[in-house]
């Protein structure tokens, strides 16, 4: 009988952070480099950003799920919001 993987290293790259219903999941994807799956109740968004000295540098959200029309006011609380989830993992 073989045993299946139980964790891949992909697994090792992930970290979760919650508050409330808010989830964030960051991967590893370079050295500085994180992929961000932002879940905020229903809405979800594919983020990319890059971390330097515990601050975020560059920040883009690639993608979105759900009926939200992206202001400045709002990607900037998104921005506060996944540095604040990163610093909870």
């Amino acid at each position: 009988m073989n045993q299946l993987i139980l964790l891949t290293s992909g697994d090792m790259m992930q970290r979760t952070s919650s508050l409330g219903n808010i989830r964030a999941t960051f991967t590893q994807e370079g050295e500085n480099q994180f992929g961000v799956i932002l879940e905020v109740n229903s809405n979800k968004f594919l983020i990319t950003m890059q971390n330097i000295a515990d601050q975020i540098e560059q920040f883009e959200i690639i993608a979105m799920k759900g009926f939200i029309e992206l202001t400045n006011k709002i990607i900037l609380t998104i921005k506060r919001l996944v540095e604040h989830l990163r610093y909870r993992i």
